[in-house]
């Protein structure tokens, strides 16, 4: 979907009957950025986030806020991490002994001496029924791998410390379909490491 400015995106709004005229200006808008959270789950973004990709640009002005360019630096020295236990569904709340809701999670293991940290990850989420990729970028703020040990990156609602943020209207969370799931994690100063991670088919599951 292209929108290319405001005029266009209220020309759709419209269109589909999601607003009247006069009411667009006082439309809830939780994450200002210019699309009612109404028609967020038409552009499948965020409406708690105002860059649903993470590429720097406000989803109202992204012709597709759904997909981001890596922009990852690729140089680096030989990384010190490595990926072990990586989930896109069948999560497991170690801290509450109990089931989590489906939801991207990275086990991140440091064999050095010193502490990871300036985390930044992109991720691609492809349907492989529809052939549609979505992509995402974000850095990880306050992530850290402490040297010698490990640390497990989630995505899912954010609300939990340590946890961020995914796009609870994108592919993975809507779609029934099987998805292919690529992602790169790169840390501050070294190269990044890339990974593939399968989903089965059927939609992300809460937990009980």
């Amino acid at each position: 979907m292209d929108l290319k400015n405001t005029s266009t995106f209220a020309a759709l709004i419209f269109a589909m009957g999601l607003v009247a005229a006069p009411a667009m200006a006082t439309e809830a808008d939780l994450d200002n950025d210019g699309v009612p959270n109404t028609a967020e789950p038409l552009l499948k973004a965020d409406p708690m986030n105002a860059d649903t990709d993470g590429d720097g640009m406000n989803d109202l002005a992204d012709d597709n806020p759904i997909f981001a360019a890596n922009t990852i630096a690729t140089d680096g020295a030989a990384t010190p991490f490595t990926f072990g236990e990586t989930l896109v569904e069948n999560n497991f709340d170690y801290a509450l002994n109990k089931d989590a809701s489906d939801h991207l999670e990275i086990q991140v293991l440091n064999s050095g001496n010193a502490d990871l940290t300036g985390f930044s990850i992109y991720y691609t989420v492809k349907d492989l029924d529809a052939g549609t990729t979505e992509a995402y970028l974000k850095t990880l703020d306050g992530f850290t791998v402490p040297a010698g040990a490990d640390a497990r990156i989630h995505l899912d609602t954010g609300e939990q410390a340590g946890h961020f943020r995914d796009n609870p209207n994108g592919s993975y969370a809507t779609s029934q379909a099987a998805k292919l799931l690529t992602v790169t994690l790169k840390a501050d100063g070294f190269v990044p490491l890339t990974t593939e991670i399968s989903k089965d088919a059927g939609g992300a599951e809460a937990a009980d």
